[in-house]
């Protein structure tokens, strides 16, 4: 497998994992969904977005490139980051009890906004050289 199709399958099980994981919020923000809510979620796609498109073309600076690249194992650092973030959203979501209002839309947001990202980034369009050499 080459390094642009690891990409693309490792975001796309983020972001469709994520809608597995919470399968039944999902359903329920989008089918209760109000324009504030919708006004979260397309900001919190569009964060990913902006988030990922710098990121893989090294729009950050050099000392964020430079601590990745002296990590070990940059896959387990990456999963255990993701489920540090994904606990500490699950904890807040039980302790809560949806308490927090948009916590759901902003984990649909990031999540459409993370694979539509890839398809463009990805299937449409090649993946950045820049994005390739990270992996």
């Amino acid at each position: 497998m080459t390094p642009a199709h690891r990409l693309i399958v490792s975001h796309f099980a983020v972001g469709f994992g994520n809608f597995l994981l919470f399968h039944d919020k999902v359903v329920t923000t989008i089918e209760t969904a109000s324009p504030l809510d919708w006004a979260v979620i397309v900001i919190a796609g569009l964060a990913i977005i902006g988030f990922t498109y710098l990121s893989e073309r090294q729009g950050f600076t050099e000392s964020v490139y430079s601590a990745w690249n002296t990590l070990p194992r940059k896959g387990l650092t990456l999963l255990t980051l993701f489920a540090i973030v994904l606990l500490g959203v699950a904890g807040l979501s039980l302790l809560y009890d949806s308490g927090i209002r948009w916590l759901d839309d902003v984990v649909v947001g990031a999540c459409v906004g993370l694979i539509g990202y890839r398809i463009v980034y990805g299937l449409v369009f090649p993946v950045p050289e820049t994005a390739l050499g990270r992996i």
